[in-house]
């Protein structure tokens, strides 16, 4: 070891008087030690953007998850003090009085929702799941039996279950109860979300996936095609946004967390049915050019880091130099 420190001793000493030699190797050694810095400085800064990114799903999508399942928390409970009430179980039982239903489950979702400041709808179904009364001001009542996934388990299983799940032309957070002669749903459009992200500068939109719906009965209402196999059913849609995101590979997203694009940081979480089986998913999108936005604080660090470390090389060359 001492042997080999005098030999790298000896070869300094006669590299320095090589004056041309020697000034050429500090130059070179100084000029890799600086583009190693920076190429640290740059990469450190994409990975500290992309951890940021990816907490920000979890924490937006933990947020959303949330406010889902607070509703449906809510729906629950409604949903269970109305089949704990015998005159109202009574009157929905006897299904030749439609007028009286009708009446009953207006002024429940009337109540309702003077609390909760949404419309929240509720439909009595019989046992064959054709809807025959509605609190709804348009109801649907066309005698078809609705393909419902969740109501179909109600009644295998004589258990209430919430879920979220496309009818009508819109996307619902729905609380399903079994009743002797039917079945009694308690419901909430998702538009509400819309409205809530939106006065945090933010976009929500639900897309489905159209293979798993009856594209014929979808047709009746209005709806958006968005991507390779994607739709958009609701009333309320940011319409630039839908247009911006419209060719992106949503299956990358939910894989990546994330994903950038000229002008939105878009996030994208599954929809599961009550089988477990993915028909949709929520997407959540900030404007990258907003002053206050994630994207855009986030991007502006970074330039700021890279912007120190190209002045700290200019610096080194001059004193070199």
């Amino acid at each position: 070891m001492f042997g080999m420190i005098l030999k790298l001793q000896a070869f300094m000493e006669r590299l320095k008087k090589k004056k041309a030699l020697w000034f050429t190797t500090l130059t070179t050694l100084s000029i890799l030690g600086i583009v190693g810095t920076l190429y640290y400085l740059n990469s450190m800064t994409s990975r500290a953007a992309k951890n940021l990114y990816e907490a920000t799903n979890a924490s937006y999508f933990y947020d959303l998850d949330s406010k889902v399942a607070d509703s449906m928390h809510k729906l629950d409970i409604m949903g269970s003090m109305l089949v704990n009430n015998q005159g109202f179980v009574g009157a929905m039982n006897n299904q030749n009085d439609t007028a009286g239903i009708t009446a009953q489950l207006k002024k429940v979702s009337a109540d309702a929702s003077k609390i909760d400041k949404n419309i929240i709808t509720v439909e009595l179904y019989n046992k064959n799941l054709v809807k025959i009364a509605s609190s709804a001001e348009a109801p649907i009542l066309n005698g078809q039996p609705y393909d419902s996934k969740a109501m179909m388990r109600v009644v295998a299983t004589n258990q209430p279950i919430t879920a979220i799940e496309y009818q009508d032309g819109q996307v619902f957070l729905r609380a399903v109860y079994p009743l002797a002669n039917g079945i009694l749903e308690v419901k909430k459009s998702a538009d509400f979300l819309f409205d809530v992200y939106s006065a945090n500068d933010k976009v929500f939109q639900v897309l489905l996936d159209k293979d798993l719906l009856d594209m014929k009965k979808v047709q009746e209402f209005k709806s958006q095609k968005i991507g390779k196999s994607e739709i958009s059913v609701q009333s309320k849609v940011d319409k630039d946004f839908l247009q911006k995101i419209s060719e992106l590979d949503f299956d990358k997203i939910i894989t990546d967390k994330y994903m950038l694009t000229d002008e939105y940081f878009v996030l994208a979480k599954p929809i599961l049915n009550t089988d477990g089986k993915r028909v949709g998913m929520f997407i959540i999108g900030e404007n990258m050019l907003k002053d206050n936005s994630l994207p855009k604080m986030t991007k502006g660090i970074s330039t700021g880091l890279t912007t120190a470390a190209l002045g700290l090389v200019v610096a080194l060359l001059v004193l070199m130099i």
